[in-house]
């Protein structure tokens, strides 16, 4: 077993309105900043314009939720306290550079017309060229190892850490698409020092870290599914009842069925199948967690092991659920 990936880096949920899921996130106790706009000249000499999608986080010390968007086509309709973040793109490239974005962003277009929900599960990695090389070796089409820059606030100021990533593609796609259950990846984390100096970690509801994602699968698929993210992840799930478990690093991935999850989260049905219906973040101290979502009115139901969660319908398309940290 190599020992590359060590955890959830990352839930995404694509949404179709950000105004509408910053007031929800906030309402639910977390810290979520103003979103970020990518933006392009339509044309060269032209004014940059927002171009594909925006996106905010929830951010803990070494994971984060990510709130994603569908830029407008009318600048004028983006949220009050976007950023639009000027690419530097040469002339030459522009339409190049558009239609890249506009590829990438495709897959997660069609799922959102479906309906909102966590649409993007990304790995933590320790070597994103590492892990881009082992997948190759066992049949997995990927992206390669990508870099990118990630902003990140710290009381000097925002800084820009380098990041390296790579996006795991639909074996039978021959325009290297996403894989059924939506945008799957791996990603490296910034510097830990940098990580250790970010603002923003500290949440009114508690929350410190992802750790479970909860993926469901129509019952026909889910075997040769299990055996795919077996080879993403270079590891043997473990049976817990009728579902199957990744455990990696302080990560947890569970491949169940609807009808599985709705013995687990009593009433939850699946926006999506297949995809993530649930994820579940650790918090410092569970009792305080309820008592403060109950205060402002948030309606906390009971898992079958009698953990506390929020209703996909009042998050966004999935399910939210707590639990005490380690």
């Amino acid at each position: 077993m190599a020992d590359d990936i060590t955890g959830i880096h990352h839930i995404g949920l694509v949404v179709r309105d950000m105004e509408v899921a910053l007031e929800t996130f906030r309402h639910l106790g977390f810290h979520v900043g103003a979103p970020a706009y990518p933006a392009l000249p339509p044309e060269p000499g032209a004014a940059p314009e927002p171009i594909g999608a925006g996106n905010t986080h929830a951010d803990f010390p070494r994971s984060f939720i990510e709130l994603m968007a569908f830029a407008p086509k009318d600048p004028a309709r983006l949220p009050a306290s976007a950023r639009l973040i000027p690419l530097d793109v040469p002339e030459d490239r522009l339409a190049a550079t558009r239609g890249v974005l506009k590829q990438t962003l495709g897959g997660l277009a069609r799922r959102l017309r479906e309906a909102e929900g966590a649409h993007i599960l990304v790995f933590a990695t320790r070597d994103a060229a590492e892990t881009a090389g082992r997948l190759s070796s066992v049949g997995v089409r990927n992206s390669g190892a990508l870099s990118a820059q990630r902003p990140i606030a710290t009381a000097e100021g925002m800084r820009l850490a380098e990041v390296r990533f790579l996006e795991v593609h639909d074996a039978a796609s021959a325009s290297f698409g996403m894989v059924a259950e939506g945008r799957i990846g791996a990603a490296e984390d910034a510097p830990a020092a940098l990580l250790d100096a970010q603002l923003g970690t500290d949440h009114p509801n508690g929350a410190i870290g992802v750790a479970e994602a909860l993926v469901c699968v129509a019952d026909d698929r889910r075997r040769s599914t299990v055996e795919r993210y077996s080879r993403y992840l270079d590891r043997s799930p473990a049976p817990e009842g009728p579902a199957s478990v990744f455990t990696a690093g302080t990560g947890r991935i569970v491949f169940t069925s609807p009808r599985d999850l709705a013995e687990r989260l009593p009433g939850a049905a699946p926006r999506l199948v297949p995809g993530v219906a649930a994820y579940t973040v650790a918090v410092r101290d569970l009792d305080a967690t309820v008592e403060w979502l109950r205060s402002r009115g948030v309606t906390v139901r009971r898992a079958a092991d009698g953990r506390p969660f929020v209703a996909a319908s009042a998050a966004h398309g999935a399910a939210l659920v707590f639990q005490q940290a380690d």
